[in-house]
C-alpha cells in the first residue's frame, strides 16, 4: 500500500527536480537554450519515474506469484 504513495510522490518530484535542475544549469552556465535544457532534464525525470514504476510493478507481480504458489502448495 505504501508503495502506491511512494509512486504518487516520486512522479511529480522527479519531473520538478528535473525542471529545477535544468533551470539551475541554465542560470549557472549561462546556456542559450533555456527551454531545451529544462525539457531535457524534465524528460530525464519522467524516464526515471518509469523505472520506479517498473520496479514497483515487478515487485508486486513477484509477491502475487509467490502468494499463488504458496496457495497451490496448500
Amino acid at each position: 500500500m505504501w508503495q502506491l504513495f511512494d509512486i504518487a510522490y516520486v512522479i511529480p518530484s522527479a519531473v520538478f527536480l528535473g525542471y529545477f535542475l535544468g533551470e539551475y544549469i541554465f542560470e549557472h552556465y549561462g546556456l542559450d537554450y533555456k527551454v531545451m535544457s529544462i525539457m531535457i532534464f524534465a524528460t530525464l525525470g519522467i524516464i526515471l519515474t518509469f523505472f520506479k514504476i517498473k520496479k514497483f510493478v515487478d515487485k508486486a507481480n513477484s509477491q502475487i506469484k509467490s502468494k499463488s504458489k504458496n496457495d497451490s502448495e496448500n
